[in-house]
């Protein structure tokens, strides 16, 4: 059996990856050893720049819908309030989707799953993974279906890694997974809580002891619940939450009780980066390529990210509009940030959960009295909801960002796309509702078209260029722009080029590069 591509792994990751291609028409085969979803919560939070995905895709509403908007974090030390931050919206003019939410990584599945059902792309689940073996111009796979002894061969133009922390494709390929594994055990809980603590509210309650934290789920009094094991419980293997009740109310001294448990998992946390994100015709995704702390709710979205910058770029050198040599900067511009992700998630979980005296005594000593005077601020809110949200992140050493632009812009070719409201069908709404189609578009600012554009001849680019007109506005004049613009976006709405000016030969020039 032949495919363009076979994807390994039906979690986030993978369905992302496999959604996004079926956007581009791409043939794809995507595998799974379960018999369905996910059906734990396992990770809790959907950034805004997963969000911004999802509003590409048409799904949003799904999501705010059906998750749990975040209005409050809190850290309460020996059972009292220390920190009280209102992140409600700290995101507004930044994006759509202003505020934190919980959206579990089981409901993620089911949505994209859906996506893909109603698309005619269904899982093949119940199917295993055995071997492969990388040819010049294919991947050949071994697939076991249905517990069956029966093999299946797929002949793949590519395959996407999407099967976890414990790759076996990583592993047949023979890429380093270097890093480490934290001291600590962990445990993680889905509740029902009974308390006087406001709905819509995060609380993180780190002791001398241990770390422990109160998310909160879609439907009332529902709660997800993680932190640290004690080392009480150091040479202990089977036991249940029920232990570790009575451990929870005296640390946190948070009047509770905990009405049932829907899922309870201990766990043993690592930190660890691929040194390749791309090996020959393979390619790793997700948890696949990178692991790290919970800490931030940035694993699954991340990994919804990978998928997302790699899928487009597949689907251009497989419909002959770039060369394979594209495929490259899928590894140049997703590995830098996995490293930052791993420094910057093990920073702040090394601050919640050390055991060590010094770090102890600063978590509940120190650190609120300086958390309560920069939380509050709103710099320091947008410059948190920037970072947690990932909209932050730019590939602006990327050899596809081509900024030539004499403007004193406050962005450049690489950035996400700015976030400008504009008039659509007589409508203010943000230039996003206009980058939804699965090509690149060419965004003009101006007034009214001149003589560059009618020299201009996109009709050999048509299939893969959408054109954008928009008028001036003061939004757009406070980012710098004070003379006609042109910016190409791409597929995944980051900005490949930037100029001042535009004919037929910086054009074609630029997709030449692609080739």
């Amino acid at each position: 059996m032949k495919t363009d591509i076979i994807i390994i792994g039906a979690g986030p990751t993978g369905l992302m990856a496999a959604c996004q291609l079926a956007r581009y028409g791409v043939n794809f085969i995507i595998v799974d050893r379960k018999s369905q979803p996910t059906a734990e919560s396992r990770a809790m939070l959907i950034t805004a720049r997963s969000l911004e995905i999802y509003q590409q895709m048409g799904v949003s509403q799904t999501v705010i819908e059906q998750g749990k908007y975040i209005q409050n974090l809190s850290i309460f030390i020996n059972g009292k309030e220390k920190v009280a931050f209102a992140i409600g919206k700290a995101g507004e003019g930044l994006t759509d989707f202003p505020d934190m939410q919980v959206f579990e990584q089981s409901r993620n599945e089911e949505l994209l799953n859906g996506v893909l059902i109603e698309q005619d792309h269904p899982v093949w689940w119940n199917t295993e993974f055995i071997s492969l073996h990388q040819q010049s111009d294919h991947v050949t796979v071994q697939l076991k279906r249905n517990g069956t002894n029966e093999a299946i061969t797929i002949n793949a133009k590519y395959l996407i890694a999407c099967d976890g922390a414990k790759s076996k494709v990583r592993h047949l390929l023979n890429c380093k997974f270097e890093g480490g594994t934290y001291e600590s055990r962990f445990f993680v809980a889905d509740t029902r809580i009974k308390w006087t603590q406001p709905p819509n509210q995060v609380i993180a309650a780190p002791s001398k002891i241990n770390f422990c934290a109160f998310f909160p789920m879609y439907g009332d009094d529902n709660y997800r619940v993680l932190g640290t094991i004690p080392k009480c419980f150091k040479n202990k293997e089977d036991f249940s939450f029920k232990d570790l009740e009575t451990l929870i109310k005296t640390t946190t001294q948070i009047p509770l009780s905990f009405e049932n448990v829907n899922w309870f998992a201990t766990y043993q946390l690592h930190c660890r980066c691929t040194d390749r994100f791309k090996a020959g015709r393979c390619f790793l995704a997700g948890d696949a390529a990178h692991i790290h702390s919970p800490a931030g709710g940035q694993g699954m979205n991340t990994g919804l990210q990978d998928a997302y910058n790699l899928s487009w770029k597949l689907a251009m050198v497989l419909q002959n509009n770039a060369g394979e040599k594209l495929l490259d900067s899928y590894h140049l511009e997703r590995y830098p940030f996995a490293r930052w992700l791993l420094k910057f998630t093990d920073r702040i979980f090394a601050l919640m959960t050390s055991s060590n005296w010094i770090i102890s005594w600063l978590r509940t000593n120190l650190a609120p009295l300086l958390i309560n005077k920069l939380v509050n601020k709103r710099a320091t809110g947008v410059k948190l909801f920037k970072m947690f949200s990932q909209i932050w992140y730019a590939y602006r050493t990327s050899p596809l960002s081509l900024h030539t632009s004499k403007q004193k812009l406050q962005f450049k070719a690489g950035d996400r796309f700015p976030y400008v409201l504009t008039l659509i069908d007589n409508k203010l709404q943000s230039c996003y509702h206009l980058l939804t189609e699965p090509k690149f578009h060419l965004v003009i600012i101006g007034q009214e078209v001149n003589a560059e554009e009618n020299n201009l001849n996109l009709s050999e680019l048509k299939s893969i260029i959408k054109v954008i007109y928009l008028t001036s506005s003061k939004e757009w004049e406070s980012l710098g722009i004070k003379q006609r613009l042109y910016i190409l976006v791409r597929p995944d709405s980051y900005m490949a080029m930037v100029s001042d000016h535009l004919d037929q030969k910086i054009i074609q020039g630029y997709f030449d590069r692609l080739f």
